[in-house]
């Protein structure tokens, strides 16, 4: 699993606040829905939910596209009343708001959100930053809000997955040019875990392999990206990842394309 580390700028970014700012609200919405203030519980109703996860994920959006969002089927006015219901209830929920209402709506300072600090991590790994905080950044595992079904949250889910991965990959790149192939293994096989059949994934694992002369590992896991293919797709890895690994064997290097 990846280790959660977080530094200062990525937590600034995400709308995290110090302590002379209101209470901190940590909004989560990998692996399951859930709201703490201080380490502590907060519940929300089930309807506020969906407005508090579409900003936790959002940031920052019109009223307007936020209830024809989360009230597809209704009527421009219902949704834009159920909207108004939903904001009630939040405000109701906690001594401190949630939301901050202005020409758009937005998570209020001092609420973060799991997604936002991914995409903070996420976003500075591949804009080229080192890591930072410490051997990997926050890139936390976990589904984006699982047992969720509406068109928005699989659109989300489906695009911070994709963005993870790329993270990812990138991040294990950088640490097996550092010579830092313990965590780059550990980086390269989370991309893996995530999604097994991606070429792209095993091939920077297989990578890493190569670069600590672990020959052995790299043709293991090339013959389990084999089998895995065959069997869920009929299909086998692509001549580059073959010819990968066959330098490797030859004490070749193969620069990633």
């Amino acid at each position: 699993m990846v280790v959660q580390e977080v530094t200062h700028d990525l937590r600034t970014a995400a709308g995290e606040t110090d302590a002379r700012q209101p209470p901190r609200y940590a909004l989560r919405l990998l692996g399951g829905f859930g709201l703490e203030r201080g380490g502590l519980p907060v519940a929300v109703p089930q309807g506020a939910r969906r407005l508090l996860a579409f900003l936790g994920v959002r940031q920052r959006c019109a009223r307007a596209e936020a209830a024809g969002t989360l009230w597809p089927g209704s009527h421009e006015e219902r949704a834009r009343a159920n909207l108004r219901t939903m904001l009630w209830r939040l405000h109701r929920v906690t001594p401190e708001p949630l939301v901050a209402e202005d020409d758009q709506l937005a998570l209020a300072v001092g609420v973060t959100s799991d997604v936002a600090i991914l995409a903070a991590a996420a976003a500075a790994l591949l804009a080229g930053a080192p890591p930072v905080g410490g051997p990997v950044p926050a890139l936390a595992t976990g589904e984006l809000l699982p047992g969720w079904y509406d068109d928005w949250v699989l659109t989300e889910r489906e695009r911070l997955r994709q963005t993870r991965l790329y993270a990812l990959e990138a991040l294990a790149e950088r640490l097996t040019a550092q010579g830092r192939f313990g965590e780059a293994v550990q980086v390269a096989l989370t991309a893996v875990q995530l999604e097994p059949l991606r070429e792209s994934a095993t091939r920077v694992l297989i990578n890493v392999h190569l670069a600590e002369r672990n020959i052995n590992e790299a043709v293991r896991r090339l013959e389990l990206f084999r089998a895995d293919l065959g069997r869920e797709l009929g299909v086998a890895p692509t001549p580059w990842l073959e010819h990968l690994v066959r330098a490797g064997k030859a004490g070749a290097t193969v620069p990633l394309p």
